[in-house]
Parts: C-alpha cells; sequence; structure tokens
C-alpha cells in the first residue's frame, strides 16, 4: 500500500507543478501579448542548461537556447555552447569553451539575412550565500567572429551576471538575475538581460523554472517569456557490482 500511495503523491505532485507553470506561462503571455508591433510582441526564450560532472574537480557544462518572437511562430536565435570547467571548491569556478548561434531579424524572409557567430569563452564565477539567500556572479568574456552575408568580423566583449536565488518551500525557490554587456570596440553597454521567475526541483538535480525577461539590445528592447529545464549529471558514480561470490552457478546443459 506504501508503493501505490508514494505512487499517487508523485503523480499528483507532477499535476500540481505542471498547472503552476502553466498558469504563469499563459498569464505572462497574456500581459505581453497586448503589443502590436512585430518587435514588441511577446516572445519564448526556451533553454535546456546542464553540468555534467566527469572528476572530482572538472566537470562539462552545456547549454542550448531556442529563442522565438510572437509566441512560437518563427526562430529568432539558435545557439549552443559547451567546454570544460575547472571547480577548486564550492565558492569558485573557472570555465573555457566554445559557442555557436544563428540569429535572423524579426522579419526575415530570405536567406541572405542570417547571421552565423562562433565564440570562445572564458569565464569566473564566484558564489556566496547569505542566510538562505544564493548569491552568484559571473564574468565572461567572449571572443566573437560574426559573419553575415557580405562581411566578416572579430569582436570582443564582456558579461557580468548578478543573480540571486532564494527559496520559497523544500522544492520552490524565486530567481533574479541582471546582466550588462560591455563592447570594447565602442567602449559602452550595449545590450542587458533582466530576469525575474520562480523554479521548481522535480527531483535531484532536475529543475524548471519560467519567469519574465527583459532584453535590451541597443535602442530597442524585447519581452520574453522564459522557460528553463536545468539539470546536473555525476558521471563519476559508477553502478555497484553485483555480488557473485555467494551466488551458486549451476553448469549449462549439453
Amino acid at each position: 500500500m506504501d508503493i501505490f500511495k508514494t505512487v499517487r503523491f508523485g503523480h499528483r505532485s507532477a499535476l500540481n507543478t505542471a498547472r503552476f507553470f502553466c498558469i504563469l506561462y499563459f498569464m505572462a503571455s497574456f500581459s505581453l501579448s497586448a503589443q502590436s508591433e512585430i518587435e514588441d510582441t511577446f516572445g519564448s526564450w526556451l533553454v535546456i542548461s546542464g553540468n555534467n560532472k566527469i572528476a572530482e574537480k572538472w566537470s562539462i557544462p552545456t547549454e542550448s537556447v531556442i529563442r522565438y518572437y510572437d509566441g512560437f511562430y518563427k526562430t529568432e536565435f539558435l545557439f549552443f555552447r559547451s567546454g570544460i570547467t575547472y571547480v577548486p571548491n564550492s565558492k569558485y569556478n573557472f570555465s573555457l569553451g566554445a559557442a555557436y548561434l544563428d540569429t535572423q531579424p524579426f522579419d526575415h524572409t530570405e536567406f541572405e539575412t542570417l547571421t552565423t557567430q562562433f565564440w570562445l569563452y572564458e569565464e569566473f564565477c564566484l558564489n556566496s550565500k547569505i542566510n538562505k539567500l544564493k548569491i552568484s556572479q559571473r564574468l565572461r568574456l567572449e571572443n566573437r567572429w560574426i559573419s553575415t552575408y557580405d562581411d566578416h568580423i572579430f569582436t570582443n566583449r564582456l558579461r557580468y551576471r548578478l543573480q540571486f536565488k532564494h527559496p520559497v518551500t523544500d522544492n520552490l525557490y524565486l530567481k533574479m538575475f541582471n546582466e550588462p554587456f560591455f563592447d570594447f570596440d565602442n567602449a559602452h553597454i550595449n545590450q542587458n538581460r533582466f530576469f525575474m521567475g520562480v523554479g521548481r526541483e522535480l527531483l535531484s538535480g532536475l529543475h524548471i523554472e519560467i519567469g519574465y525577461m527583459k532584453n535590451h539590445i541597443g535602442k530597442n528592447n524585447y519581452d520574453r517569456v522564459r522557460m528553463a529545464i536545468l539539470f546536473k549529471t555525476d558521471l563519476t558514480k559508477r553502478p555497484k557490482k553485483k555480488d557473485y561470490a555467494n551466488t551458486s552457478i549451476l553448469p549449462i546443459s549439453q
């Protein structure tokens, strides 16, 4: 009977989680869809991000992003990155990696408008905690090769993200971050991302998040519903080998 109670409880918890995030999504969608211009209509920002431990102090980060405008109508942005992370302790870590992305303007109709980018990046993260409030600071330098239909350029930029995470219940938390982008070529901040939302732990090492993101790029700003799946894996843990010492093995019949 205990097994059936556990199954029913897990099923009920999953349904409550799904309902909770669906309500938040449609509330955000309704409030943002009132805007009429193409650039001002609400968009979706979908993230799958993971950290894969491969040794005591080493891990492989992976992240993919698909960005839409006008709900899920047309893809605006595709992104993928990976690399290697060194974690000397829980307070800070260093990463090196590469990324690829392609993007097109909101009203694109031809392939000539496609822009592709290849990055190399260097990253430093600092983690701290004040009571239950978790604070994360990330500094990332990006070396970017950008290709358009008729041009190729190289540029560098620096990003600084300050993030706060605070638990509400055992498996529910609030998250907020702000991230300005500093462009070395023009010596000014040309982009900023602000996010606030909620997250829930489904299983150990598996979280889902949803919230509102405001993205400023130059003189433009865009509203996004950001949804994320975050996971952690530990590849250093090996399954226990079965003990055959006390197992009786019968000979195979001929």
